[in-house]
């Protein structure tokens, strides 16, 4: 009877932790919802080394080879971004349940952008195709990576803004430089090997 009760105690335990997950992602969606204004306000220029560094080969890109490989680039660079402001604000906190926190944060961006490369696959596919057999236009892949690039550049910035937040009367003690130093694509390369 023991055991019995253990186990319906431990299902219990296993589906109130699959509702915390599933009510996580639905307030990381919220979240981004609510700051996607100041967000916006932050991405509008594109005075980060990032953006500066990809101007070019998001705008040269003119196949579908190059965009993929330009919007891969471009989602990694933002996603290292991320771990990186991450990282940082991780190093300020002293105890694992707040640092836990900032891993969590940057969990559900990860599903977020994960569920928005999907969303962008479909844009590109004739939905009207049983899904085990459709297929997908050319732009479908290269979309898929800008869109997870977005999301993963509003969290950079969110974060940024949490970072800087905490910094009160000594601004310098939370400044941040991104780490981002690359060239972009360097899309010429990719031509060059071709």
């Amino acid at each position: 009877m023991i055991l019995l009760g253990n186990l319906v105690a431990n299902d219990k335990i296993s589906r109130v932790g699959e509702i915390m997950n599933h009510k996580l992602v639905i307030i990381m969606l919220f979240l981004l919802t609510v700051c996607f204004t100041s967000t916006a306000l932050a991405m509008e220029g594109d005075d980060n080394p990032i953006d500066k560094a990809f101007a070019t080969d998001i705008n040269g890109a003119v196949n579908t080879v190059e965009m993929n490989y330009v919007a891969g680039k471009y989602m990694q660079a933002w996603k290292a971004e991320m771990d990186n402001v991450a990282a940082a604000i991780k190093k300020e906190y002293s105890y694992d349940e707040d640092k836990a926190g900032i891993d969590n944060y940057t969990t559900a961006y990860e599903k977020v952008a994960d569920a928005a490369g999907q969303v962008e696959w479909l844009n590109w596919s004739n939905l009207n195709e049983n899904p085990k057999y459709r297929s997908f236009g050319t732009g479908a892949a290269s979309a898929s990576l800008f869109a997870k690039a977005q999301i993963y550049k509003q969290a950079t910035f969110n974060l940024l803004n949490t970072y800087q937040g905490r910094s009160g009367s000594e601004p310098e003690k939370c400044s941040y430089t991104f780490t981002y130093s690359g060239k972009g694509a360097e899309l010429t390369r990719l031509r060059e090997n071709q």
